[in-house]
């Protein structure tokens, strides 16, 4: 009787270790499963972002591309766009940052980023800001407009790619994604 209630007990403790050793893989699965949905909502969640930068981007390449043409001495003027022309561009381009800087504001981060959330809002505050200052000082006279919207945009990048990065992604680029 002793033998029977010893290879009882010990086949119970081997049950209850199979068990609680299927309760751990399960739980390291789903952790998995949901660091997995995380990243493909981080990953259609840039996308989205890239798209609202992508649809405005054209007017303020042309306005940039022309203006930085007007500056360079070694452009031959024939080449150099006319102020008159440059004035047309730098309107068009001073609209599409606005309408961009308005796409930015209408992004909202979805639940499954809760995590990055203030990061993410963040980067969106330096985002618009690099918008912002194309819109706001988008003077011909002064090429230094794009340094300073760039420093925004690189602040943008950095902090984004870190909220990338803390969830297992490799940094991207959003500015290749523009060009």
């Amino acid at each position: 009787m002793k033998k029977l209630l010893s290879v009882l007990s010990l086949s119970m403790l081997l049950i209850v270790a199979a068990c609680g050793s299927n309760t751990n893989s399960e739980s390291e699965t789903s952790g998995e499963t949901e660091q997995a949905d995380t990243k493909s909502v981080l990953l259609d969640f840039q996308s989205e972002v890239v798209s609202v930068l992508k649809k405005h981007n054209d007017a303020i390449v042309a306005y940039e591309s022309a203006k930085a043409a007007f500056h360079d001495s070694e452009t031959p003027e024939a080449d150099k766009p006319s102020t008159e022309e440059l004035e047309e561009l730098k309107g068009s381009a001073i609209e599409a940052s606005k309408a961009t800087v308005e796409g930015i504001k209408g992004l909202s981060v979805p639940a499954e980023l809760d995590d990055s959330k203030e990061e993410i809002e963040s980067a969106f505050d330096d985002l618009t800001q690099a918008y912002t200052i194309r819109a706001e000082q988008a003077d011909i006279a002064d090429p230094s407009v794009q340094e300073k919207a760039l420093e925004q945009f690189t602040k943008f990048e950095d902090k984004m790619g870190k909220v990338f990065e803390d969830t297992g992604l490799i940094k991207p680029s959003f500015a290749k994604e523009l060009q």
